[in-house]
């Protein structure tokens, strides 16, 4: 075996930090536009840059990573179906590609691993992965609620009118000259 229990060797890893960058849907504003079928021109909130119930920001988190090495020792020995891990001080259970013997060949591929995970996370925001959620959707469902709540407010306006005119009405009847019989 080519590393013994009690080795030190080095693992390639890296440091997140949180950062914001502007959202590549909305372009920081917060809205985007749909055209629907009709050439209706619809503005609603990005749903890219929103979390949850909470507003859009116009920003999306991502993470910086920064390289490091990390010297660790080696722990145990795992062979699975002809396939042997590694299992170092802490977490990680590594194949022989991700120990090092040197600081210098682990800080080199820390910054590979590093620069190629930055690169797919912003990728993935870049290009719009919501498969449970898509612009489509969210512009239906949007449309159908302000339909919903014109309908609503419809409704309740003509229910005020006429309890308006039943309260004229009953006041009316109530009027003193309305209950006084005429004298000759």
């Amino acid at each position: 075996m080519k590393y013994q229990i009690g080795q030190s060797v080095w693992v390639a890893t890296w440091d997140s930090t949180e950062n914001y960058m502007i959202c590549p849907d909305c372009g920081g504003t917060g809205r985007v536009r749909v055209i629907h079928h009709d050439d209706t021109l619809m503005s609603i909130e990005c749903a890219g840059c929103s979390a949850g119930y909470e507003p859009p920001t116009g920003r999306v988190r991502v993470y910086d990573r920064r390289p490091r090495a990390e010297l660790t020792y080696i722990v145990g020995v795992e062979i699975t179906e002809g396939k042997t891990e590694w299992n170092t001080k802490g977490r990680w259970h590594f194949d022989e590609a991700e120990i090092y013997e040197t600081e210098s060949e682990a800080m080199a591929a820390a910054i590979l691993k590093a620069e190629k995970a930055d690169l797919e996370e912003r990728e993935k925001i870049s290009a719009k992965e919501k498969p449970t959620r898509t612009w489509s959707w969210n512009a239906h469902y949007h449309r159908k609620e302000i339909k919903e709540a014109q309908r609503r407010l419809e409704y309740h306006t003509k229910k005020l009118a006429v309890a308006n005119l039943k309260a004229k009405a009953d006041r009316a009847s109530l009027s003193p000259q309305a209950t006084e019989t005429p004298h000759e």
